[in-house]
C-alpha cells in the first residue's frame, strides 16, 4: 500500500509545479518541463522559471520550437544548461 502512495505522491509533485526536469537530447535539443514563464528568448540564451528554478540554455541558433502543457523545447547548437535554485532574478 504504500509503494502506491509514494507513486501517487511523485505525480501529484511533478504536476504541481515543485520540480524542474531538464532533458537534454544530444546538442540540439533541451526540453523544459513544468515551465511557468519564458523571460528571455533570443539567438544564444533562453532564460525561463521552472518550478522555483530558473533555468538558463547558452548555445547558438537556439528558437523555442514548442511551448504546449507548461513544457519548452529549445532547439539550436546546445552549449550548457545553468540551473538556479534561487529562484528568478
Amino acid at each position: 500500500m504504500n509503494s502506491v502512495k509514494d507513486f501517487l505522491a511523485k505525480k501529484f509533485k511533478r504536476y504541481s509545479y515543485t520540480e524542474s526536469y531538464v532533458t537534454v537530447s544530444g546538442v540540439d535539443e533541451v526540453l523544459l518541463e513544468n515551465v511557468s514563464d519564458v523571460f528571455e528568448c533570443n539567438e544564444i540564451m533562453v532564460r525561463v522559471k521552472a518550478a522555483s528554478n530558473e533555468i538558463i540554455v547558452w548555445g547558438e541558433r537556439l528558437k523555442i520550437e514548442n511551448y504546449v502543457n507548461n513544457s519548452v523545447v529549445v532547439r539550436g547548437k546546445i552549449s550548457s544548461v545553468e540551473l538556479s535554485g534561487r529562484g528568478v532574478k
